[in-house]
């Protein structure tokens, strides 16, 4: 075959491949639409949730705010409204003793961050109209409660008593609880009657002889001893933080 015919074979597949070309060209445009991107960033708004736990940091730190002694069980928790933390301390208690005690209301308080200490109204007695002053709890009774910073309830809003919010995540705050508890001293007296056993037994050198009167008038004592009961007011002093 001469070169100008090479040239022609040549031209005519050139020209087949261009006319296929364009035939394909529309049918894969129907296919596989063009898409238009903005050259603007898409920006999501991200909100980020405020702090939810608390933590006990007196009279002993326990991330879960539960505290135990042998007259009660106090679990506190934060309160939440709207994603925001009120100011509104909300706790369990639990009377882990054998005897009656007695929360005095009108004895507690809370020390806000920013270290100005005010009195603190219940959520019942808010519902109630009227404040608390005390409140019983029996033996392995509880008590679901929450108190409330006097200055940060808003009496006067239209829709009724209003807590505030922003206030206790602001830094640590303290809550101080006061119960009325029976005191039993009969252990005590009665260690010091035993004290005094020994100390006369010593003195005579004769425990044989001097053991029936002294161990008579001793049941006698102790018997007194253990009838005799007071009460006595504690205060425990809670220290948070919310993380």
């Amino acid at each position: 075959m001469s070169d100008i015919g090479k040239v022609g074979v040549i031209a005519a597949i050139m020209g087949a491949l261009l006319l296929f070309g364009l035939l394909l060209t529309p049918v894969q445009s129907e296919q596989n639409p063009e898409v238009v991107t903005s050259e603007e960033p898409v920006v999501t708004e991200v909100r980020m949730l405020p702090p939810t736990t608390l933590e006990m940091l007196d009279p002993i730190y326990s991330e879960k705010a539960v505290f135990q002694d042998d007259t009660i069980r106090i679990a506190f928790d934060v309160s939440l409204s709207d994603a925001d933390v009120e100011s509104r301390l909300p706790f369990w208690l639990h009377n882990v003793s054998d005897s009656a005690i007695i929360v005095l209301w009108d004895r507690c308080s809370i020390m806000l961050p920013e270290d100005n200490t005010v009195n603190v109204i219940t959520e019942s007695g808010l519902a109630s109209y009227a404040p608390s002053s005390v409140i019983s709890v029996a033996p392995a009774g509880d008590l679901f409660e929450a108190v409330i910073p006097v200055t940060e309830l808003d009496l006067e809003s239209e829709s009724g008593a209003v807590v505030t919010t922003g206030v206790l995540d602001q830094g640590t705050f303290a809550f101080v609880l006061a119960i009325e508890r029976e005191a039993r001293r009969g252990d005590t007296l009665r260690a010091l009657l035993q004290r005094e056993l020994r100390a006369r037994q010593t003195a005579t050198g004769c425990e044989e002889t001097i053991q029936p009167a002294v161990t008579s008038e001793l049941l006698q004592r102790i018997a007194v001893a253990d009838m005799y009961r007071d009460r006595e007011v504690v205060y425990y002093t809670f220290r948070f933080v919310i993380r």
